[in-house]
């Protein structure tokens, strides 16, 4: 919870990070969810880490529909791929893809030879594969098949980066992704490669069916910043003057709280059911984000208050709601 989703994504922004060259510039801040890895393309959300994807994007911006494709139609054909080049040892480079330029990147590598694959998304009701055979991080970096160029991130297709026996997987969604923004890849045992690939954005189907109806009005929204410690009491009385359904909870050691947690909701398939919004971030609260049956809820940082403390936030069931929860942190 904390944080959400900042402290899993600074996990991986360090752990991409520390494989790249010294000489590597420092990546720009990512955007909203990137909110993703830090890369200066930003990063989308993640498919299948399991698998070893890398969730990359530079595509959907805000998980809606691209301007051009109309509202309830599946994702617009790429007419282009991104340009491929050649190296002088006959690797394949080329820029990471724009997520409608997905399909039509795979053709091309297809006929250049390359063992790739596309690999459908779909709603768990739609697809039971769960995948397995990614390969993990190499020690040699030159292995890897994301690498670092003068141009920026690049994907490097060779037979050390995808070598016999692998293929390049980018699982595709044939709807415009909802809640995640970006592309994702991987390299995997070719003998593994699933049929498709599951979609765990929560309330997906619901999203997807209503596409094709109007949208729903969420109500009275309203938008906050989220506090620094010292200001979470105003915040919560202003709120719960409102009608919200609003609750504050402590991070305490297992000796001093036997609550665990639980209850909180997952990322969302339709990103205007997301509770934070842009990079700050700034909570947004109306009946979407915060529905009938759940609480907003917020956490005071684990011991004395400092200044780069934060107040946590998330969406919880309200009936899961405790007053405290375990804090796990090291040495706690």
């Amino acid at each position: 919870m904390s944080t959400r989703p900042s402290g899993f994504e600074d996990r991986l922004k360090a752990a991409l990070l520390a494989r790249l060259p010294e000489e590597a510039p420092a990546p720009a801040p990512a955007r909203n969810f990137a909110r993703r890895y830090g890369i200066p393309l930003g990063v989308g959300v993640a498919t299948a880490v399991v698998l070893a994807v890398m969730a990359l994007p530079g595509s959907t911006r805000n998980g809606s529909l691209p301007s051009d494709a109309p509202t309830g139609s599946p994702s617009p054909t790429a007419t282009s791929a991104p340009e491929i080049k050649r190296d002088p040892d006959g690797s394949l480079r080329f820029k990471l893809p724009e997520q409608h330029q997905v399909p039509a990147l795979v053709d091309r590598l297809k006929e250049l030879g390359v063992q790739v694959a596309l690999v459908p998304k779909r709603p768990r009701s739609q697809c039971s594969e769960l995948g397995g055979g990614g390969r993990g991080p190499q020690a040699d970096r030159e292995a890897e098949i994301l690498q670092h160029s003068d141009d920026g991130f690049v994907l490097k297709v060779n037979a050390k980066t995808v070598p016999p026996g692998y293929t390049l997987m980018f699982p595709w969604a044939d709807y415009y992704p909802l809640g995640e923004q970006g592309i994702g890849f991987g390299v995997v045992e070719t003998a593994k490669v699933p049929s498709c690939s599951i979609d765990y954005s929560e309330g997906l189907e619901e999203a997807l069916k209503a596409r094709s109806e109007p949208p729903k009005d969420p109500g009275k929204t309203i938008e906050v910043d989220v506090p620094a410690p010292e200001g979470l009491a105003a915040l919560v009385q202003s709120l719960q003057a409102q009608g919200v359904s609003v609750a504050v909870i402590e991070k305490k050691p297992a000796s001093e709280c036997t609550h665990v947690g639980g209850g909180y909701r997952g990322p969302q398939a339709d990103h205007e059911a997301e509770v934070s919004v842009g990079t700050t971030p700034r909570l947004r609260i109306n009946s979407k984000t915060v529905p009938p049956g759940y609480t907003l809820v917020l956490t005071k940082p684990a011991g004395p208050s400092s200044p780069s403390a934060k107040v946590g936030y998330g969406v919880k069931e309200t009936s899961k709601v405790t007053p405290c929860e375990i804090d796990f942190s090291p040495g706690r």
